[in-house]
């Protein structure tokens, strides 16, 4: 007979106004950076040792974690390697629904180290005599008995339920490791991936720089915008940010925002763009840069507010809007790292804006709070 855990009580609010935790987490982003990298690195040596004759990799999360793992991931597709297969997957898909291919590995993210879903999705590759790596905020949790190998990243938990800084140090060690597995079988241009690791040394540094100098657009856009249609697009790593940002969107201000990948906007959403539409586009992969221009020359003309992130130095799509944010120029497998910090800071200050509590996720309200119960029983999550 098992005996059910208790229910927690409602949470009380912490801060009731302006800076709330997660403006404290979003400033903490380069500091949860810079420790993740100090620390992971020889763990991060380790694993791929164990993992060098792997072919198949997945990875896997819920909400923001698996967003970081598909921001993490995404260095793999530098690869020149036809043998080595990786997949980004939802930890329900992978645990219910996908064919798993036997000796595989999974690399499973999990801010609170708990998820029953993303436990049940590593569990399922192990079965098939796998190899599976946990990244967590919390030593000690359930994820550490499941992975083969756990790693502990960040600079402490995330103190607001609406997750910020754990996004790009969830992400982080995937990517340190990608490198290492590209380097390991030669499956990638060396001088690249010197150029990444050198410039990942400078990552804290160039962090702190878009955290001074994006705050206060974003600051002035969420002021002036008001509640309307929001948009983000991207590509590449990118493409996940625009997820991230949408659910943040979702998470404090409470009303429908959209992530796509910059193709999938312009095959058919682009018809709901009007003169009430906010449209964030993230144009820092250069690969696709031309069709971020379209998407910000076609959401222009339909009258939508657009925000373009760019290079510093960018002149074709500054040139367009007067709302452009620009970024130190870093390796496109870096930038997301960067272009996600204004991104939470616009997020933040729309919930300010329309008077919420951004730490908590409409948990203050009861029915949410019993809501959140039926979703995610005591001990799941």
């Amino acid at each position: 007979m098992t005996t059910s855990l208790p229910q927690p009580p409602r949470p009380v609010a912490e801060r009731t106004k302006h800076p709330f935790l997660t403006y404290d987490m979003i400033h903490e982003i380069p500091d949860a950076i810079e420790k993740t990298i100090e620390n992971s690195s020889a763990q991060v040596e380790s694993i791929s040792q164990h993992l060098k004759n792997k072919q198949c990799f997945y990875f896997t999360g819920c909400g923001t974690a698996f967003f970081s793992a598909m921001l993490g991931s995404n260095i793999l597709s530098m690869t020149g390697d036809n043998a080595l297969n990786f997949e980004c997957v939802q930890a329900l898909e992978l645990g219910n629904h996908y064919p798993i291919t036997k000796g595989s590995a999974i690399f499973g993210v999990s801010h609170s180290g708990i998820t029953k879903t993303t436990l049940d999705a590593m569990q399922a590759v192990k079965a098939r005599d796998g190899y599976a790596v946990g990244i967590t905020h919390f030593p000690d949790r359930p994820i550490s008995k499941v992975a083969d190998e756990t790693l502990v990243v960040g600079n402490g938990p995330d103190k607001s339920r609406c997750h910020t800084k754990c996004y790009p140090a969830g992400a982080l060690p995937l990517t340190i490791m990608g490198i290492k597995f590209l380097e390991q079988r030669r499956a990638a241009q060396r001088d690249r991936l010197d150029r990444i690791q050198a410039e990942l040394a400078n990552l804290p540094q160039s962090a702190k720089k878009v955290l001074a100098s994006t705050e206060p657009a974003m600051k002035e856009l969420a002021k002036k915008t008001g509640k309307r249609t929001v948009y983000f697009t991207g590509t590449g790593g990118s493409y996940s940010n625009a997820l991230e940002a949408a659910l943040k969107i979702m998470e404090t201000s409470y009303f429908p925002a959209q992530g796509f990948e910059t193709e999938q906007l312009l095959h058919g959403p682009w018809c709901s763009l009007d003169d009430k539409s906010l449209v964030f586009v993230m144009a820092s992969e250069s690969r696709t840069y031309a069709r971020s221009l379209d998407c910000i020359k076609a959401a222009i003309r339909l009258g939508s507010t657009v925000v373009p992130l760019v290079y510093e130095g960018d002149r074709d799509i500054k040139a367009l809007s007067r709302n452009t944010i620009e970024l130190p120029r870093i390796d496109e497998q870096l930038a997301p790292y960067l272009s996600i910090i204004p991104l939470y800071f616009f997020a933040y200050y729309m919930s300010v804006q329309l008077g919420n509590n951004p730490d908590y996720l409409h948990y203050l309200t009861p029915a949410y709070w019993d809501a959140r119960t039926i979703i995610f029983p005591p001990g799941t999550h």
